[in-house]
Parts: structure tokens; C-alpha cells; sequence
């Protein structure tokens, strides 16, 4: 591992090249990053310099650069080839995706007191809703979102509309690691507002169930998950009225869509 400025590292690390999303996203099956990830299949970004041309079942080797920006590939240099992992089939029970306009599924978490929370507990006031896991050590992912929803957090603080009273619900996506006395010291790193803010988890099925229904993608790969980030508006009602994919999403946006949520009052 090599330092380069402040919060920035820069790790070198091998796989194979599963797929590229786009001209600047490889998917890549790493092995074990040390000192920072377990192997794992995961996409990543080439650096903004970066040149390199890749093909599935490409052996490469590449430094992984993580900052608080961001974390990119650069450096990639093929070394062989290799056969294309195959992807492992999960069986999944069926469950209902939602979309704007959905009733929240009735579930039951725990939050970061280790009392329940049933999403029938929502109602009443609009919710932000997204899903992390404390352990999750890709800036631009979990680290990111709950920066976000601190931001979230401040701006609600200070907004004297309706929109000022909704709820901040933080989901992990790890419930057997992130206990309530893990989650209640994560909660007290970012400053949460217990008033306002929550975090969940509980038995892994419904926690499983309700990031299916958000159309959350998670695998496992040994102490870390590969997943995808989703962060969604409840009204008062319990509905679903917005759904943000990703990480691209702003704090002002979300603001103003919480402006329109029904019943969203003090």
C-alpha cells in the first residue's frame, strides 16, 4: 500500500475482467486487496488518465486508488488471460419491487436501541430511507451516502416547512455484524440526531426483503458485500413517491421532493 496525499491510498491489486458497463467502468474479479478487501466480482472506474483498453477474461494488473472523491483504477496492465468466472445462481423467495406509488411492505427491523421497528411505525411523517453497512470501505459507496444524510440531516434541521419534520431510516444491509450496539456508535460517529435520524436491522429476511423490494443488489464476500445503493421518499402514508439509484443524487433535490410529500408537517 502507498500514501499519496491526505486520505488517499493507492493499492495494487489483480483479477480478471469479468465485463465493462461502459468505456469507463470495468467489472473486475479481484483477488484480495490487502490491507483493504477481501476477493470479491466489483465494478470499478478507470482513472480520468487512464488508457487502457480491456477485454472480458483479461488478466490485469492495476493500482486501485481510493480518496474521499472517489476510487478509480489506474496503471492497468494486461498480463494474460483467463477464463471468465461464472456467476454463482442465488435463489431468491419471490418478492413484490415497488415503485412510486407502492405501500411500504409490512416488516419488522430493529433499531439502534434494539427495540422493533415496523414499517407501519413509519407513518405519520415523510421518510428518507437508504441502505449501508458500517463496515463498507469504498468511499463512494456507504461512506458517502451517510455523509450525505448528515447533510440531510442539517439542512432538515434548518428548513422551518413542512418538509423539516421528515425522518432519516438507515438501513444495513449487514444485520448480523451491525448489531444495535454497532449501529448506536456508528449513529453516534456521524453526529445522528436520535430525534430524527434511525438506524435498522434485525433478522436478515426482512432486512433482505425489503432491499429486494427496493431492487438492492447484495452478494457477500466474506466479511464485505458487494451491493447496490438505492435511497428512496416515503410520505406520510407509507408510499413510495421517489426512489434515487446510485450515488448521484443531491441534498437539495431530496429537500425539495420532501416539500411535496404528503402530510410531511410538524
Amino acid at each position: 500500500m502507498r500514501l499519496s496525499g491526505s486520505g488517499t491510498r493507492r493499492l495494487v491489486g489483480t483479477g480478471v475482467v469479468i465485463g465493462t458497463a461502459d468505456a469507463r467502468t470495468v467489472q473486475v474479479a479481484h483477488d484480495e486487496i490487502g490491507g483493504y478487501m477481501p476477493a470479491m466480482t466489483m465494478a470499478f472506474a478507470l482513472g480520468p488518465a487512464e488508457t487502457a483498453v480491456v477485454a472480458p477474461g483479461d488478466r490485469i494488473q492495476f493500482t486501485l486508488r481510493t480518496a474521499p472523491e472517489g476510487t478509480w483504477m489506474e496503471e492497468v496492465r494486461v498480463t494474460g488471460r483467463a477464463a471468465v468466472p461464472e456467476a454463482t445462481p442465488r435463489p431468491l423467495a419471490p418478492v413484490d419491487r415497488l415503485r412510486r406509488g407502492d405501500v411500504l411492505p409490512a416488516l419488522t427491523l430493529v433499531d439502534q436501541d434494539g427495540r422493533e421497528l415496523r414499517t407501519v411505525d413509519l407513518r405519520g411523517r415523510a421518510t428518507v430511507l437508504t441502505f449501508i453497512f458500517t463496515r463498507c470501505p469504498v468511499p463512494e459507496f456507504c461512506p458517502l451516502i451517510s455523509r450525505r444524510f448528515t447533510q440531510l440531516q442539517a439542512a432538515l434541521a434548518a428548513d422551518r416547512s413542512p418538509a423539516g419534520a421528515a425522518r432519516l431510516l438507515s438501513v444495513t444491509l449487514d444485520p448480523a455484524f451491525d448489531t444495535p450496539t454497532v449501529l448506536a456508535a456508528y449513529a453516534r460517529s456521524l453526529n445522528a440526531d436520535p430525534a430524527r435520524w434511525a438506524f435498522a436491522g434485525g433478522d436478515p429476511e426482512q432486512v433482505m426483503r425489503l432491499a429486494r423490494a427496493f431492487s438492492v443488489y447484495v452478494e457477500r464476500h466474506g466479511a464485505l458485500l458487494d451491493h447496490t445503493l438505492a435511497t428512496a421518499l416515503v410520505d406520510a402514508d407509507g408510499r413510495v413517491t421517489e426512489i434515487w439509484r446510485g450515488n448521484g443524487w443531491k441534498v437539495s433535490e431530496v429537500v425539495e421532493a420532501l416539500r411535496g410529500a404528503p402530510h410531511a408537517s410538524r
